[in-house]
């Protein structure tokens, strides 16, 4: 019963948001930033919403206080879908997200309305106009989150970064603050290899199926971890070395702090 009604209000708060957002794009269409802005904070109080449906915890450590910071670029590694609520929760921002996002039933047009940046990681062809849009916010002083692995993993190793979406924050000149999530306990149990896969999301697991099972679970607890910043300058000269340094002192940092906890 509890599962149904979790669900219920999950899909009611997902409805509500949808209009929400709908009319925000409808009377700000004119004005991308300001509608960015917004949508950043709604989205914001939606994954609010949905931590205390889930029953997400989340603890937070380190420098803290870039969290009410804004035109900050977050990176951090992922683990399953539920990373962006934990993240969003704590602060407004956007996300960067592949094209295949929109495509899901009712979550891909609540993430589009969100202001989601889509990309395409098979054909990087329009990469410019996306870095563009990235530049456009950031320097409007909008937060953006990136996922650098370009998709969730089991926890095991970090994968190597993608580094062009580097490249927004150099020429922006703004900060870049890395984060490590981790899950630490499931209804009051440590996570281990036994009960990780009941909130990590990876490879080709399915997604309602996986949700359904979540919607059962009584807690789940995260740590979050944000880094010192990397400072950047503005800059067009030798970006491309350039991003991808930032990118393995990105990574660098947070597999640093991942084998910590080992």
């Amino acid at each position: 019963m509890k599962k149904v009604i979790r669900l219920l209000f999950l899909f009611s708060s997902i409805f509500l948001w949808i209009f929400l957002l709908s009319l925000v794009r409808f009377f700000l269409m004119f004005f991308p930033a300001k509608r960015a802005l917004l949508a950043s904070y709604l989205v914001h109080l939606l994954n609010r919403i949905l931590s205390y449906v889930l029953g997400i915890r989340v603890r937070v450590f380190g420098q803290k206080g870039f969290l009410k910071k804004r035109g900050i670029f977050f990176v951090s590694n992922h683990l399953s879908y539920l990373d962006g609520i934990a993240i969003s929760r704590l602060s407004p921002l956007l996300f960067i997200g592949g094209l295949d996002l929109k495509r899901w039933p009712l979550f891909g047009v609540l993430v589009w309305l969100g202001e989601t940046i889509f990309v395409n990681r098979i054909n990087p062809s329009n990469i410019h106009n996306e870095l563009k849009r990235m530049i456009f916010l950031l320097r409007k002083k909008i937060n953006i989150l990136l996922f650098p692995e370009g998709t969730s993993t089991d926890g095991s190793k970090i994968l190597s970064f993608k580094t062009p979406f580097f490249e927004a924050p150099l020429r922006a000149g703004c900060k870049i603050v890395p984060l490590v999530i981790r899950y630490t306990r499931i209804n009051s149990q440590p996570l281990n290899e036994f009960n990780r896969d009941l909130v990590y999301w990876y490879g080709e697991m399915r997604f309602m199926p996986h949700l359904l099972s979540l919607l059962g679970l009584r807690s789940i607890e995260i740590e979050i971890q944000v880094g010192n910043p990397f400072e950047v300058v503005a800059s067009s000269v030798n970006l491309s070395s350039q991003r991808k340094e930032l990118s393995r002192k990105c990574r660098g940092a947070i597999n640093n702090q991942l084998e910590s906890y080992t």
